[in-house]
């Protein structure tokens, strides 16, 4: 079978740079208790791989030891969970994406009340409702846009990983709807190129298979940009989880994948379909 990868895909540099801070620690820091703060990246790999490394992944700061070292996940924390791990005395080794870290400073000097546009309970939009120190509203869909007071002028704050037809939906209805506002548009450009070269496969594969957990936002935002561009398209984990049978029909496939998939994983993945 052909194989026709995405110009972009794969790891983020956000991400890249929790990795590299991950290993600084652990050669580092021996000795002392390690613990990671939310899954460093929405893989199940990913936090395979740091557990057995000695890294213990919390989901809240109480549960940090004094002294200890505290890896802050790539999607942040909120500010009480921060102050949390300060009073506690525990080394903090922040690896936040520097996109989310400027979302949550924005969030946190705003001068107007904020909408924030983002994905209910994703942790990064909960990092960055965490800075808030004013009135600020979730939206996900058009219908959250109902309970928004139109009699002020807001600041719109959006996730590094929202999708981008989303975006631009939400964005002409709050324009339809007559609000005023400021956008601090802090798409990540990564996410931006890997639904672009998504965009560049249409016409040369018929069916695209994308490299992500299921716990991915972005990755399984690409299968649905996917099939909002008419490709078939599913989302895959590793190369035990291909479906020969469904396969059959096709000579080519692309292969897309997140933000948080591993470049081994990917590479699996492709030498299977090659077989095949």
């Amino acid at each position: 079978m052909k194989v026709i990868k995405a110009d972009e895909m794969g790891l983020c540099s956000g991400v890249k740079r929790a990795f590299s801070l991950v290993e600084k620690v652990y050669y580092e820091k021996q000795g002392k208790p390690l613990f990671i703060y939310g899954d460093l990246a929405h893989n199940k790999y990913v936090i395979k791989k740091i557990a057995e490394g000695g890294f213990i992944t919390i989901y809240k700061a109480e549960d940090a030891l004094p002294g200890s070292v505290v890896i802050i996940r790539a999607h942040g924390i909120s500010d009480t969970e921060r102050s949390i791990l300060q009073e506690k005395g525990v080394e903090i080794v922040d690896a936040t994406c520097p996109l989310v870290l400027k979302n949550q400073n924005c969030m946190r000097s705003s001068e107007l009340d904020v909408i924030l546009l983002g994905t209910k309970g994703h942790s990064e939009t909960v990092a960055v409702e965490g800075a808030s120190r004013r009135t600020y509203f979730v939206v996900q869909d058009k219908e959250d846009i109902d309970s928004i007071p139109n009699d002020r002028k807001y600041r719109v704050i959006v996730q590094t990983t929202f999708d981008t037809a989303r975006y631009n939906m939400l964005m002409d209805e709050l324009e339809a709807r007559g609000y005023s506002y400021i956008v601090s548009n802090s798409i990540c450009m990564a996410s931006e190129r890997r639904r672009d070269s998504i965009h560049a496969l249409k016409g040369q594969v018929p069916f695209l298979l994308v490299v992500g957990d299921n716990m991915s936002a972005n990755s399984k935002a690409l299968v649905s940009e996917a099939e909002r561009i008419g490709l078939e398209a599913a989302l895959i984990d590793d190369e035990n989880s291909i479906e020969e049978e469904m396969l059959k029909k096709f000579s080519v496939v692309g292969v897309s994948a997140g933000s948080s998939a591993p470049d081994e994983i990917i590479e699996r993945i492709v030498r299977r379909l090659e077989e095949l």
